[in-house]
Order: structure tokens, then sequence, then C-alpha cells
């Protein structure tokens, strides 16, 4: 039996992680790989904005369903203290005493290795396999390879693949600048915006990929309208386009859902609904959905506000709210008398695109006979007597 270990922050689990991961596996002929996330380095500090332990063993968890024959384990976790590679290989061996052990490293670890703890130990009981970025360091690691066998009867494999072009720390960064979703698995992602790690601020494109299963076949291309409309709008008035496309993105989360379930969300998140028409799904929606938002995709409180506003408005809208209010009003997918005279306001005057379409959507409701939630009318009133 064949096992393979392979440590590191893994801060996040990225795809240069998992590709490299998946060709050892395949290369090597391994039975099992294990991925264990450090407690405490001994060879550098974690970076202040790192995910903690148990948040870097859960991504792992994440990351490890779409790799064959992987597992997570949080033994030098469990360990604590200064994660020593020796100590790891050390309960491994005595885990499985009949496998045959590789330990996976990359170029930098594998060129310092005889300067680790116990390093002698290390060459002795474990086999080394090492992924090589380009053919200049394949032969720099061979040569060092040799020099290892040679002077400690070292056992060393290099590892040939396809190497992703990525550090944690660039990836770290690009995060926090709504970017960087392309090297995640969707579970990890996914877990990085719930648990809002590195500064997260969604990235349109991945959120869009995990949000569409929340939204109804028939409700995307009016969410789609949305987004590219509230891009414009965001474009035109200097909002911050990122909160915007997010925000239009992630509207409509709950819009498919019975007025049960939405009740049922409203006690979770604490909601307590007052003078509403709780049958009234354009308005429950807009509450549960921003509850969501800010719950399982990382919104920001601004998104989130702006998501909670987006049917009923309400006095003193942010910017990013009435962009949000009017990307959902006059997408084109809309079609009403007098949404091209708001949709010309939208770009020249925008209390101005407000008032009109609040008063328009009060006398809709009223012909309906449905009685409009306060907040409209304060909405109404606080930009008339604004424009006084």
């Amino acid at each position: 039996m064949k096992i393979g270990f392979f440590g590191g922050t893994f801060n996040p689990p990225h795809s240069g992680h998992m590709s490299a991961a998946a060709a050892a596996i395949k290369q090597l002929g391994l039975d099992k790989l294990f991925f264990i996330p450090t407690a405490v380095p001994p060879h550098k500090k974690l970076p202040d904005d790192s995910a903690a332990g148990i948040q870097r063993y859960e991504m792992l968890k994440e990351a490890c369903k779409d790799i064959p024959n992987s597992e997570a384990l949080d033994i030098e976790l469990r360990r604590g203290g200064e994660s020593y590679t020796a100590d790891t290989a050390r309960e491994l061996k005595a885990q499985y005493p009949e496998a045959e052990l590789w330990m996976l490293c990359g170029e930098d670890m594998f060129l310092t290795l005889e300067q680790w703890y116990r390093s002698d130990w290390i060459f002795k009981n474990v086999n080394i396999a090492v992924f090589a970025r380009n053919d200049f360091a394949e032969k720099k690691l061979a040569r060092h390879a040799a020099q290892l066998a040679s002077d400690k009867g070292a056992s060393v494999e290099l590892i040939k693949s396809e190497p992703v072009v990525i550090s944690s720390t660039k990836l770290r960064e690009m995060l926090k600048n709504g970017a960087g979703g392309e090297y995640l698995s969707d579970g990890v992602y996914s877990y990085i915006l719930k648990n809002r790690l590195y500064g997260v601020r969604p990235q349109p494109d991945k959120l869009w990929k995990l949000v569409e299963p929340w939204i109804k076949e028939k409700r995307r291309d009016h969410v789609s309208g949305c987004r590219a409309e509230a891009v414009k709008l965001a474009v035109r008035w200097g909002a911050d386009v990122l909160d915007a496309e997010n925000a239009a993105i992630l509207h409509d989360l709950t819009k498919g859902m019975d007025s049960n379930e939405q009740l049922i969300l409203c006690e979770k998140y604490g909601k307590i609904i007052r003078n509403i028409d709780k049958d009234d799904f354009n308005v429950l929606h807009a509450f549960t959905g921003a509850e969501i938002a800010g719950a399982l995709f990382g919104a920001s409180d601004e998104v989130c506000s702006a998501i909670r506003w987006h049917t009923t408005g309400k006095a003193d809208m942010t910017l990013l709210e009435k962009i949000i209010w009017l990307a959902d009003y006059i997408e084109p997918g809309r079609s009403f008398p007098g949404v091209e005279e708001v949709r010309r306001l939208a770009y020249t005057d925008i209390d101005e695109a407000m008032k009109l379409a609040l008063g328009m959507s009060l006398d809709n409701l009223k012909n309906r006979g449905i009685k409009p939630y306060g907040a409209t009318f304060d909405a109404l009133a606080f930009l008339a007597d604004k424009g006084e």
C-alpha cells in the first residue's frame, strides 16, 4: 500500500495545491493521499489575515471532494505546537506500519530539507516526492536529489505536472479585491464567503455560479438584466461597481420560496415583520434575501441593505440602495407604461427617477388592491422634501 502526505498551511487550499497533488497520486500510484494543515509552521509565521487552523482544515475537506483517494487530516492541529514533519511521519508510520510512505513537498521546501528537524530520520524512513515548477527547476532538483541519495540515502522522485502559478499570498490579496475565485473549488470558495475569510469580496462570475441554483429558471433573465443595469448605473453615478453587481446577483435569492418558507427564514434570522401582508412575496423576499446574502454568501452590510430595500425603498436611501432599486425596476426585460421615462431619468437625475418610479409603484399597488409597505411612502416623502 502506498500512502502520501502533503503538509502545509493551505491558507487557503487552491488549484495549485490540488493539481500538483492529483499529479502525484497518478505518477506515484498512491492508494491514499492525506492533506495535513499545519498548526504552527516552524519555518515561518502565519500572516495576520490567516484563517484559523480549524478553518483551513474545513477548507481542505471541501477541496478533497474533487480529488479521488484524498483526505484531510487534522493530526497536526490536534497535536498542537510547532508542526514537525518527522513527528507527523512517525504517527502515520505507526498507523500504517506496512505502507510505503511518501512525503510531497514543493521546490523551496525540498532544497532546505537537510535543515529540518530530524531530517536524517526522514531520509531513512520516508520517500520524498518533489514538485518541479519548470524544466530549469527540474534539472536543479534532480542534481539535489542525486546528492541527497548519495549523502543521506534519500529516495526522491520528481513529480511532473503542469504548474498552476499562484501563491497563497497573492490569492489572499486577490480575494480582497473581488478576484481569485477561479483558483478555488466551489466548496472552498463558498466556505470562504460564508465565513468572510481573508477580507473577501465576492467575485461576480464565481458568485453567480454559486447563486444560480437558488434562482428559478424563469427569473434568471431578470436577475441577469438587473445585474447588467446595476453595473451601468454604478459606473454612471460613481458607485462601487463590485458592490452593485453583487447586490444585483443576490437580490432575488429567496424570490422562489413560498410564504411559509419566507416566514421561517424571518424567524431564523430574528427579523420581525410588522405592518406587512405576509403573503406578499415581493416584500418578504427582500428581507430574507438580505439575510441569506450575508449569512451564506459573504455580502457586506452595504450590499445586504441594498437587497433589503430593493422592493420597498425607504427614507434617505444610499446611492447603492437607489441603484439596486432602479436596476430591478428598469432592467431590459421590464415593459410597462412609463418605464422608458424612468430609464431616461435614471441616467440624468437619479432622485427624480426614484420619485417617478416610487409614485408609479404606489399607484400600481393601489390599482391592484394591495396595501403598500410604509417604507415606500417614507422613501417618496423624503425625496419630495429633499427636492423642495
